[in-house]
């Protein structure tokens, strides 16, 4: 049994987790999510775009859409919508958990130069009112924020390196503080701001950081290009890191049992490796 540590956590890794069948890739998957019921999700950019499995990688359901070119992240809200950045059709598509689409925001084939609509997107997080936070990260270099209605609140950010600057905006999350994280991916840092767009502080100590998401218990985890895998705490502070195993993990989710999902690109396949919690 291979066992990895995050500082004095130690995991199972289960480099062939997902069971799939032969007519079936993850070599182009980009991200992976975990929902309420612990099924874990795992977008891919091809067709089928996603795919479903039990916490034990048998697969469950396998969603198709030929409109969906470039899936990039995504995330699960607390009901089980399932939210899809089609990053170069510069849209978010909301669905169900049974793949049924109950809405779009964005117009696929017209990005937008320095605001709305979208231009290349790469994340998109909803907050407990219902409200999006999306990184416009190719394109536009900015974070928007819209209501409950994908209409537009307020958007921060231009490229560069400073407070409230980017350098492709990689990933979004709101953490159970109600913050706003955003990987600054060519910057190398995690910046935080409340939910009004002020700068709050950052986190330093990655090599352009990937994906983004936390546990119940609001540790932190992020991947980056290293290739690592993070642990941190609310405060930023650093309590532990491991290696992964492709050539970065792209796509990072944690189920309630603290177990790790991590959807690694390859330079000619893809994969899930699972981190299972050894608990004493």
């Amino acid at each position: 049994m291979l066992v990895f540590g995050l500082g004095d956590r130690k995991y199972k890794v289960e480099k062939n987790w997902a069971k799939i069948p032969e007519d079936i890739s993850l070599k182009d998957i980009s991200s992976v999510a975990v929902d309420n019921k612990d099924r874990v999700y795992a977008l891919l950019r091809s067709n089928p775009f996603m795919l479903v499995f039990s916490s034990e990688g048998e697969l469950i359901d396998k969603w198709y859409d030929e409109t969906v070119i470039d899936g990039h992240y995504f995330s699960v809200t607390s009901d089980n919508k399932i939210l899809v950045v089609d990053r170069d059709n510069h849209r978010i598509i909301e669905y169900n958990d049974s793949g049924e689409i109950l809405n779009i925001i964005g117009t696929s084939h017209k990005p937008g130069s320095l605001g709305m609509p979208f231009s290349h997107p790469t994340d998109v997080f909803m907050n407990s009112q219902g409200e999006y936070f999306i990184s416009d990260g190719y394109g536009n270099t900015r974070v928007h924020h819209l209501d409950a209605n994908g209409e537009l609140i307020k958007s921060w950010g231009e490229p560069g390196n400073g407070k409230s600057e980017f350098s492709t905006p990689h990933a979004v999350l709101i953490d159970q503080q109600d913050r706003v994280l955003v990987s600054d991916r060519e910057n190398n840092r995690i910046q935080i701001f409340d939910q009004d767009g002020k700068y709050i502080k950052e986190i330093n100590n990655f090599f352009h950081p990937m994906a983004i998401d936390e546990d119940k218990s609001g540790l932190i985890y992020v991947t980056d290009q290293t290739p690592t895998l993070n642990l941190l705490n609310a405060d930023g502070e650093l309590l532990g890191r491991c290696r992964t195993f492709g050539t970065y993990g792209h796509g990072l989710a944690v189920d309630s049992a603290g177990d790790i999902y991590i959807g690694e690109m390859y330079p000619d396949k893809g994969n899930i490796t699972k981190l299972s919690l050894i608990k004493d």
